[in-house]
Parts: structure tokens; sequence; C-alpha cells
């Protein structure tokens, strides 16, 4: 007879620890962090109602106003498809409250946007205040932002 041990809770039973509460000083870092592809200052959505249907960077929180994503989002449907794909999870349905949005130009190329992503997830420390998440390397993302073709 064999016995099943439990197996380790999935996200939708619990979802991971939330990051930092958002301050203002934080949502620049966005924009910033995609350099001179920033196509905008970033706005909010509430996170059901998301119109940005272009690349970008994303920052999700919660009601309490604490980080709980961090993305990055390129293809046909931007942003919005991205958001639309984690609510298909659970516990992000549950969770996501608002989402802040960087719109990026539409010639930036997969490389910087991961740069931008990894550089915003530095300049927010979240590796340290989120280590079970990952994010891309900030590497050479002065020179992979600066360059617009």
């Amino acid at each position: 007879m064999s016995a099943s041990l439990p197996g380790p809770r999935t996200p939708e039973d619990a979802p991971p620890l939330p990051g930092p509460v958002l301050q203002r000083v934080h949502i620049p870092l966005l924009a910033r962090a995609l350099g001179s592809y920033s196509a905008a200052d970033p706005v909010w959505f509430r996170v059901d109602t998301v119109r940005a249907f272009f690349p970008g960077l994303y920052l999700v929180v919660d009601a309490q106003g604490r980080i709980v994503w961090l993305g990055m989002a390129a293809g046909f449907l931007g942003v919005t498809g991205r958001i639309v794909q984690h609510r298909t999870e659970p516990w992000k349905r549950r969770v996501f409250d608002r989402v802040f949005v960087a719109e990026a130009r539409e010639e930036i190329t997969r490389p910087a946007l991961e740069a931008a992503e990894g550089w915003a997830a530095d300049a927010l420390n979240l590796r340290t205040w989120m280590p079970y998440r990952t994010w891309p390397a900030s590497t050479n993302w002065g020179a992979l932002v600066s360059s617009r073709s």
C-alpha cells in the first residue's frame, strides 16, 4: 500500500507573500527602466479594466497597495493580454487589484524589454523582497534601452 504525501502548496491555495507597499517614487521607475523606448508616463488601471494594447512593463498591487507582481508584455494584446492570462489563476484573481503600466514603443526588442524588467526589479529591490520570484538579468540594460532602431 502506498501513501501519498502532500506536495507543496500551489499558488491556487495560498498567494505568495507580497512585496513592499508601492510608493509614489516607485512609479516613474517603470518608465525610466524602458529608457529611450518609453512612450509615456505610467498610468494605472483597475486590474479588471486594463486597456493597454501595447508592449511595456506593468506593476500589480493588491488592495493594500503592496507590490505583488512585476512583469513585461509584448505581442498582439500587450499588457492587457498578459493581465488576462494572469487572471486565469485563482490567487491572482483574488489578489490583483490595480496595475501600473509603462508603455514601450512598438520597436522595443525582446532583450531590451527583458533588461528593463530586470532593471525595474533591481530598482524596486524586489529580488530581496520577493525572493520566490525571478526576473531577467539587467545586464547591458543601459546599452539595450538607449539604442533605438
